[in-house]
């Protein structure tokens, strides 16, 4: 974290994203269905399914952030892919009925355009979930939580569903399409439903141990080749444990080096990597010798013997 003050947004990102989802969930169903805006009600579950996240996030949170244990070795970091995937099949399962619901209502050809109502809570809406999508975003980026970043995604989500919201509302009453309000809700369960996928994806991969990034594996690399005396880099492990990038990678040293300066060795290259990539939780580094090095010292350790007239015995195959 680069500031102090991210400690603070970090405890309390869930409380508030707790708070600001469900006033927006209750209001938008309410108003929604007050006023017939379908588009506004469908909006409204996109705000009643990040409660249901925020919610997640605070366990989530309080539970990755425990310490090792004997039975946790890896840490608890995993219970936030778990939970974003929880999220992702019921946020699917509640999509396809909103899915059925509009285009039941498109195909019934009954429409009528919204109260005027709907459209002041929609902007209110956008304005609400942009502020929120900045200061999610901002903690996700800071602490490397995957569940914090997937409740900015959905209220930068929310934010274009209440803006789509708005426009269809403009369209029913004043470009003579009282239909435009239900098509909206249509394209936001699909929206939805793409969404949904996404997140499901990404959680899968998370508790599968997926690598990496291309860039950062090659990054690590970088570090590594940095610190004087590493001649070259082996093998580069990389798996998410929640909010932490977890290294083990194989370096190669010159094999004149003793086995204590080599494990120093290791260790710079530890301390080079904690300070240089984001979000490391834990580096493990070996070494051995380096190819090319132990072919030179063969070479000269030959010709060393050669010149004191010895040949160098070689053991039984």
């Amino acid at each position: 974290m680069r500031y102090s003050k991210c400690i603070v947004c970090y405890e309390g990102v869930g409380w508030i994203g707790l708070a600001a989802n469900l006033v927006l969930s209750v209001l938008k169903l309410f108003i929604g269905t007050f006023s017939g805006s379908h588009a506004l009600v469908a909006d409204g579950l996109y705000s009643a399914k990040d409660v249901v996240t925020s919610v997640v996030i605070i366990v989530g949170l309080k539970v990755s952030q425990k310490p090792l244990d004997q039975e946790h070795p890896f840490g608890h970091g995993k219970v936030e892919f778990l939970l974003a995937l929880v999220i992702s099949l019921l946020l699917l399962i509640v999509t396809g009925f909103l899915f059925y619901f509009s285009a039941g209502n498109l195909l019934e050809g009954k429409h009528n355009a919204p109260h005027l109502i709907a459209l002041w809570t929609a902007v209110l809406s956008v304005a609400v979930n942009w502020f929120m999508h900045r200061y999610t975003h901002c903690v996700a980026t800071e602490i490397n939580s995957p569940v914090v970043e997937l409740l900015s995604r959905h209220h930068l989500a929310d934010g274009y569903s209440s803006l789509a919201v708005a426009l269809g509302i403009v369209g029913s009453h004043y470009l003579g399409l009282p239909w435009l309000d239900t098509v909206v809700a249509l394209f936001e369960s699909v929206h939805l439903i793409y969404l949904s996928g996404e997140i499901f994806w990404d959680s899968f991969r998370g508790l599968m141990d997926t690598a990496a990034p291309r860039k950062t594996i090659e990054s690590i690399r970088r570090e590594a080749l940095k610190v004087n005396g590493v001649l070259e880099v082996d093998e580069v492990r990389t798996r998410q444990v929640g909010q932490e990038l977890w290294i083990t990678m194989v370096i190669g040293v010159d094999p004149a080096l003793t086995l204590t300066k080599a494990r120093a060795l290791a260790m710079r290259v530890e301390d080079a990597l904690v300070g240089s990539i984001p979000h490391v939780g834990d580096v493990g580094v070996q070494f051995r010798s380096h190819k090319e090095s132990q072919g030179m010292y063969e070479q000269m350790h030959q010709q060393s013997l050669e010149s004191l007239g010895l040949s160098q015995v070689k053991g039984k195959e």
